[in-house]
């Protein structure tokens, strides 16, 4: 049995996941080859992910061919012209996929209805993402969702769109959302351990407690809201009292986020160290206090999957796909409205006023709950959903 999973680009989260896959072929005597678009990471910045990379990987456009100004649309198509000569090398006896939408989703669709090769499709789309129109999602059903054999999801809500996009549900299977759970619980321990060395490490981390963001700087991302609903935090709490900001991440927004900080007067507790790589990051889930994702829109969020595991509570806004599975509310962590600076207020106003016993009891809670959305889970969630695709196909 030779598995072909496709991705855009490999990160420290696909890493882990395939890791657990490879192991598991391996197991089986069953061989599994990897094909992401590009190492291009101008994107989604991982950091250097080389030595997370123990399986086959085959890149179809590296970096090195191609311009790091070339728009991700012109990446795609190229990309989607080499998948069948790609493929038709690697001869899969069954292939994931990533989504329907995209070029190189459709060139694999469309060699493996050629070749009679069975597909799993790779899916977090659920039905609030974005305005539906009904003709469109019939469109998307007859022409690319019902082709598929089997299904790997992050969630319920995602395959609850599977399944009103025709595909069964005896075909759908849980476990695509994952990170490496016990790297975050381990460098956030470490890091609690010795606080000192792990500043010493990290000298941007700041003094005071603080709550954390991680997440790229556009617009979705909602940090806007964020900054101004975490103003009138500061206002009830006092400036002596209230914890800092730490918003780590890059983007096209980081320029006006900055100046929205100097006209909120927040310069000295609002902190943006950057981008922090796969390798540093677990420093500044140890030393925080709360975890925040604020964004309007979001499929699912891995970095709140990495917050639990670094035992964090969270506080998360009620669209956030992981949000319905990772945060049970109350009791890891507390769910608002993205819409609402006042609700957004209060969430940080409730979190900051519960005493540090109920912190980590809810810290404890979050780790629980995303040991069920382990790399492991991937695993086990693609193996069923290659025993059922070869089945129907």
């Amino acid at each position: 049995m030779h598995i072909v999973v496709i991705f855009y680009n490999i990160g420290g989260y696909h890493a882990a996941r395939l890791r657990t896959v490879y192991t598991a072929c391996q197991q089986k005597g069953w061989k599994l080859s990897v094909i992401q678009i590009t190492d291009n990471t101008k994107e989604h910045p991982w950091g250097n992910v080389e030595q997370e990379i123990t399986f086959p990987l085959k890149t179809l456009l590296p970096i090195a061919t191609t311009s790091s100004l070339t728009p991700r649309t012109q990446e795609s198509t190229v990309a989607a012209s080499l998948i069948p000569s790609c493929l038709n090398a690697l001869k899969p006896d069954i292939l994931a996929i990533p989504g329907w939408g995209f070029p190189i989703s459709r060139a694999a669709l469309t060699w493996c209805q050629k070749h009679k090769v069975p597909t799993i499709v790779m899916s977090e789309s659920k039905w609030d993402d974005e305005k539906r129109q009904w003709w469109k999602e019939q469109l998307k059903s007859w022409l690319y969702v019902r082709k598929y054999d089997a299904a790997l999801v992050g969630g319920k809500l995602h395959r609850d769109y599977l399944i009103k996009l025709g595909l069964p549900q005896e075909r759908i299977f849980l476990g695509y959302d994952a990170v490496d759970n016990d790297y975050f619980t381990q460098q956030a321990e470490i890091a609690r351990l010795d606080p000192v060395k792990a500043r010493h490490r990290q000298p941007k981390i700041p003094a005071k407690p603080y709550f954390l963001v991680v997440t790229r700087l556009i617009k979705r991302k909602n940090l806007f809201r964020l900054v101004e609903a975490f103003a009138t935090y500061r206002q009830k709490i006092g400036d002596e009292q209230a914890w800092d900001l730490v918003i780590c991440g890059s983007g096209e927004e980081e320029f006006s986020i900055c100046n929205l900080i100097v006209e909120q007067k927040l310069s000295n507790c609002v902190h943006l160290p950057g981008f922090i790589t796969y390798q540093a990051i677990g420093d500044w889930y140890g030393l925080a206090n709360a975890f925040v994702h604020p964004a309007l829109q979001e499929q699912w969020g891995l970095v709140l999957n990495e917050a639990c595991a670094a035992g964090l509570p969270v506080l998360c806004s009620h669209t956030v796909g992981a949000a319905y599975e990772l945060v049970d509310n109350g009791k890891n962590g507390l769910l608002f409205d993205p819409q609402s600076r006042e609700d957004m207020t209060r969430a940080l106003l409730t979190i900051h006023q519960m005493d540090l016993d109920s912190r980590s009891k809810m810290g404890y809670f979050s780790k629980k709950i995303v040991d069920n959305y382990a790399p492991q889970n991937f695993a086990d969630g693609l193996l069923k959903a290659v025993d059922i695709g070869i089945i129907f196909k």
